[in-house]
């Protein structure tokens, strides 16, 4: 794409995003996460909304298959389920082993096998477990200010 298409796509995806009804509240959270890093309110919502919150250890990584986009000689992935022990819990049900995923239209980033991650996971409509952005895993080094707030 051209830049004069770019700036043609962009110009009617952010009119799009104007028009939307949740514009008000995109408008009120832009300089609380460009002033704070994200850390502020973003954090409470992130808690409020998720059934889980917890400080896992990544013990495997999988592939979620999509079969209906998947043909002979091509495989489809549509994200990846992970599977972790929990060290901490502080919100949900206490199990000592999770198992979550998280969907590639979500976020492109895949965790790695034996890092420790701060995770706020929610249900998807079949009670499995989910990560709904890039913002609901964070990596025990990046999350010291998160873990003093819940620590709190």
């Amino acid at each position: 794409m051209n830049g004069n298409k770019w700036r043609r796509y962009l110009s009617t995806a952010m009119l799009g995003i104007a028009t939307s009804p949740l514009a008000p509240v995109w408008a009120e959270e832009a300089p609380t996460m460009a002033a704070g890093g994200g850390d502020g309110d973003s954090f409470a919502l992130r808690y409020e909304q998720a059934e889980l919150v917890a400080q896992v250890q990544v013990t495997g990584v999988h592939r979620d298959v999509d079969n209906a986009l998947s043909e002979p000689g091509m495989v489809a992935i549509s994200g990846y389920v992970y599977s972790a022990v929990s060290r901490r819990v502080w919100k949900g049900e206490a199990t000592r082993l999770v198992a979550f995923r998280r969907g590639l239209d979500k976020c492109e980033d895949k965790l790695k096998k034996g890092e420790n991650y701060l995770i706020f996971a929610s249900p998807d409509s079949y009670g499995r477990l989910q990560l709904l952005s890039c913002d609901a895993a964070v990596a025990e080094s990046e999350a010291v200010n998160l873990l003093a707030r819940l620590n709190q």
